[in-house]
């Protein structure tokens, strides 16, 4: 396999990369789905994981190895260089385009829902705030779909919620009538 020789540099933000919008449980659990949630400026790889793992390595520790989904990206460097580190980068069409999965040293695996850039401010912290509660479990496609308020309304249909429930291995019913048979 030939490879170009984008593939084979390490990438580097050469600006100073914005603070992450990121928000963490306070320590990892075994039970939740997510480990938080990260609300990205741009969708420029570099600058936003530059951020992203200058902010994970502040909290968690050293980071190797980051999965993404491509066609949420503008582009798709294999390293990147942050502060004298090379962080191998993975790009995954069978991943969703709003988990990111971040890896290190001794097990380190972080999970985290990724919001959008262009939402909205008062859904984006909504949905990192539900990123990030203690033993949550909710899927990082659905982290969005989480009313902010009691009095907000839910932004899916019924017919998405069929279709994750559907493509998870359940089964919706869709005549309630019972197929018992008769009594003569």
């Amino acid at each position: 396999m030939i490879r170009s020789a984008e593939d084979r540099m390490t990438w580097v933000c050469t600006r100073e990369p914005p603070t992450a919008r990121l928000r963490l449980t306070d320590s990892p659990s075994s039970r939740a789905m997510l480990d938080g949630g990260w609300w990205p400026t741009s969708r420029d790889p570099v600058v936003e994981l530059c951020s992203l793992v200058t902010a994970l390595t502040a909290r968690r520790g050293v980071i190797e190895r980051i999965m993404l989904q491509p066609a949420a990206w503008d582009r798709h460097p294999c390293r990147i260089g942050v502060d004298g580190a090379v962080v191998r980068v993975g790009w995954f069409s069978t991943l969703g385009a709003a988990l990111v999965i971040v890896t290190g040293p001794r097990d380190l695996r972080i999970d985290l829902a990724v919001i959008a850039p262009e939402t909205t401010d008062a859904v984006a912290t909504a949905a990192m705030l539900a990123a990030s509660r203690p033993a949550n479990t909710t899927r990082a496609a659905d982290i969005l779909f989480i009313p902010p308020s009691p009095h907000s309304r839910r932004l899916a249909g019924h017919g998405d919620d069929v279709a994750v429930w559907e493509t998870e291995g359940g089964h919706v019913q869709l005549d309630r009538r019972s197929t018992a048979p008769a009594r003569t």
